[in-house]
Formats: structure tokens, sequence, C-alpha cells
């Protein structure tokens, strides 16, 4: 033996050069949630695992100490909520000693009755078949009963700190077949050739998956057939948009206007000195009119605070309805007048206005709908012609 390994043996590893050690080893982001008797239980956790798929199931550790580990003792089921990348604060927050987790957050009840994060990557509501000790922790082993998700990247945990995963090759895909779905050089209706798209790119198989995936998500690309189309955008689909957009808006304006610091209306009045003017000559179209404006409505959405509510008005993808319903379409000098409006809500913010606000979203919702309703009824005109 040498002396080497006799000191090894000699030497207990400590807690601090285990935490350092094993801080190397990138994780994803997780929320255990259970319910007992009505009240609810959540905590963050790294320290999962799939541990089979026949039957599905998942591992699970949790401190002794915890709360949420002792809940899961008593209800004998519990879901995990996995984060996206997005999703640090979340992360933090159930990571925290708050009375309540679940306040301001989005919370659905699975087929299980447990709560879930309705904005989580995915969730996974589980039954605990097994419990046992180790250490200080608990570890519960646990059969998989329902399963969801929805696409997009998972929060990333490394030595300590929160992260995304990057994909530089996914991304690039991913920028390029936006850039030509917006474009309209992909056509509405016709099924996309992969392996074209692979030679196009320049692109491995992989990436452009994950980059189709994004986009499916984002509202651009749908699945069909086993494959990948581009929708056909109906008037419909970009209403329903457009009124998920105002009813989170006006939520916002009953949480902001009237109670922020000058140091947040200053970021409203930045994002609308950042959008392009409406009332230029630069023949702009509406596309890129909306393209423009969508920084100003993201950071009226973040005064509220909330990255859950944040994120909910990022998967409305209006932006991404607005560029393919308003393709070509060129400015009126009757529709220019929606940009006033954008004005007119930074003016209601610095009086702290509320009535004023609401009254001005309303308005702004009505009369980009109605730009809409003629941009589609011109784009199938123009199709009927050629």
């Amino acid at each position: 033996m040498t002396a080497a390994s006799t000191e090894t043996e000699s030497r207990r590893l400590t807690s601090d050069e285990f935490r350092d050690v094993i801080g190397h080893f990138a994780s994803g982001v997780t929320v255990i949630t259970t319910a007992v008797e009505g009240k609810r239980y959540g905590t963050t956790a790294s320290a999962v695992t799939s541990l089979s798929i026949e039957p599905p199931m998942v591992l699970i550790c949790m401190n002794e100490t915890s709360s949420t580990g002792n809940a899961v003792v008593q209800a004998g089921t519990f879901a995990m909520n996995i984060l996206a990348e997005g999703q640090t604060d979340m992360a933090k927050h159930f990571a925290s000693k708050a009375p309540d987790k679940f306040e301001h957050c989005f919370v659905v009840e699975g087929p299980m009755g447990l709560p879930l994060l309705g904005d989580a990557l995915a969730s996974l509501e589980c039954r605990v078949t097994e419990q046992v000790r180790g250490g200080t922790h608990i570890v519960f082993l646990a059969e998989v009963h329902t399963a969801t998700a929805r696409t997009g990247a998972p929060l990333a945990y490394f030595r300590g700190q929160f992260g995304r995963l990057e994909l530089p090759a996914g991304d690039d895909a991913y920028r390029l077949i936006r850039t030509r779905v917006l474009e309209g050089e992909l056509r509405p209706g016709v099924a996309l050739d992969l392996q074209e798209l692979v030679g196009e790119l320049g692109s491995a198989a992989g990436p452009l998956q994950v980059a189709l995936g994004r986009l499916t998500g984002e509202g651009l690309i749908e699945q069909r057939d086993g494959g990948f189309a581009i929708p056909p955008m109906s008037l419909a689909a970009v209403e329903d948009a457009l009124s998920s957009r105002c009813a989170i808006e006006l939520g916002v304006i009953d949480l902001t206007v009237g109670r922020l610091p000058d140091a947040e209306l200053g970021r409203l009045d930045a994002a609308l000195r950042t959008w392009t003017p409406v009332s230029d000559d630069s023949g702009l179209t509406w596309r890129d009119r909306h393209v423009n404006s969508m920084g100003f409505h993201e950071t009226m959405v973040s005064l509220a605070g909330s990255e859950t509510l944040l994120g909910s008005y990022r998967r409305l993808a209006v932006s991404s309805a607005l560029a393919r319903t308003f393709s070509g379409y060129v400015l009126s000098k009757r529709d220019e007048a929606y940009g006033a409006e954008h004005r007119e809500l930074v003016a209601a913010y610095a009086t702290g206005n509320p009535d004023v606000a609401r009254e001005i979203v309303l308005r702004h919702t009505q009369r980009i709908k109605e730009a809409a309703r003629k941009a589609l009824d011109t784009a199938e005109v123009t199709s009927e012609v050629r």
C-alpha cells in the first residue's frame, strides 16, 4: 500500500471538499410540490434523476429537516416541476423560507390533485413506492403517473450558480429558420424538407430538431404527420393573441400605475424612445413597426416584477403572430394613429392615472385587431389574384 493511499484512507473527505468537487456536476433544477390536508408545500431541488423507464420511475432526495420532504412522507405523493431557463427567480423563491411560496405563482391542479407550476418546462406527478434514509437526507423512489411538457430549454445548476445550457449550433439554426419564416420565404401549409434544411443551413440534424422545437413553441411552426410545416395565420389566432396580451397588460396596469418609483417609469420611457417613431416617413411596413414595438410592451409587462407573468406573456408569441400577419402590409396615415397610443400610455403612467391607461390599452388592442383584419383580407385577395 502506498503512502498516498494510506493518507486517503486515514482522512475522511470534508463536506466542503465534497461540495466543491461535486459542484462540477451540472444538473437541472426542479421544484418539488405536494399538498397535505389542503396545505401546499414546495421547495427547490436538484438532487433528482430518472430511475426506470418500465415502469416509469424517478428518484428524489430531500433533507430530513425539509418541511416539503416531511409533507411528501405524509402525502405519499409529489410533483416534480422542471424549471425553464428563464425561471431563476422562481428557483430562488422556492429555495427560500417565504411563508407562502405559491403567492404570485401560476398554479394548476394536476390529475392527482397535486399543485403544479403552470409555467414549468415539464411536470410529473408521482406516487412514492419506497423511501430510505441516507445521511441527512430521505431518498424517495416513486412511480410516475402523469407527465406533461412544453417546448423550451431547461434551467441549469452548476457550481452554485443558475444558468442556461448553451446550444450554439441550435441557436444559429433557430435564428436562420425564424428569419425565413417571418420573411415569407417558407410557405405556409407546405411540409418542411428537413434534409434540404440541413444542407442549406449547414447544420447537423440534432441542432435543427432543437431549433424546430423552439419555433413550434412560439407557434411559428407546427408538427404535422410526423414532420413540420408552417401553419397559416388566421384572424382568430391573431385576435386571441392580442386579447390575451390585453388581459395581461390590464392586470399590470392595476398592479403598477401610480405605484412605481421614478427609475421604473424611466425604463418605460426609455423603451418608448428606443422604439422606431411611427410618425416618420421611413416607409416601414406594419411588420417592421410591430416587431420594433415589442420591446415596449415587454418592458411594460416587466414592471409588475413577476418573472412568471413575463414568461406567460412571452409564450403568447404576439411578436411572431403580428410579424406574419402584417408581412408586406404598408402603413396608411389612418393606421399610423396607433403609434400615438404608446406615448399616451407613458403619459398616463407619469400622471399615475390607471383609468386612462386601461382605456388606452383597450383602444390600442381594438385598433390592431382592425388592422389585422384588413391585412389578412388583403393577403387573401393577393393570393387569389396570383
